[in-house]
């Protein structure tokens, strides 16, 4: 199994700044960053976002944009997540966040039978939820 790559805080700062991300795109990233564990629903109810395009489509689409500016760490990130996924896939959105684990280890999503939506984690070194930099 390949240890997930830890994003550089500085570097993602600055690749968030030059991201060129509209206004619901910082704010999902922002949001996720604070509240530390999201899923589809409660994404776009704390934002209040439409139901089309999905708020996970949407992560996915910002990632895309903040990882033009960290290339490298993208390639090892897209080789973890392939490692991490099932079916071998890998996501983008994984560029700040993965599926959450409950205490037996078991991924918390429905085809698990743990959750009722895929439940997402935001990576230790994103999380701003208490204010600690």
């Amino acid at each position: 199994m390949i240890n997930r790559p830890k994003l550089n805080i500085k570097a993602f700062e600055i690749a968030l700044e030059n991201a060129g991300l509209d206004n619901e795109e910082l704010d999902i990233i922002e949001h996720i960053r604070y509240i530390g564990i999201f899923d589809e629903l409660s994404l776009r109810k704390a934002l209040n976002l439409p139901g089309k395009p999905p708020a996970l489509y949407r992560l996915n689409k910002a990632c895309e944009k903040i990882a033009v500016s960290l290339p490298e760490h993208t390639e090892r990130m897209l080789q973890w997540s392939i490692s991490q996924s099932p079916d071998q896939i890998s996501w983008m959105g994984n560029l700040v966040c993965s599926i959450g684990f409950n205490a037996d280890g078991e991924r918390l999503e429905p085809e698990r039978g743990t959750v009722l939506y895929h439940t997402f984690v935001v990576h230790k070194e994103l999380f701003n939820g208490l204010g600690i930099t």
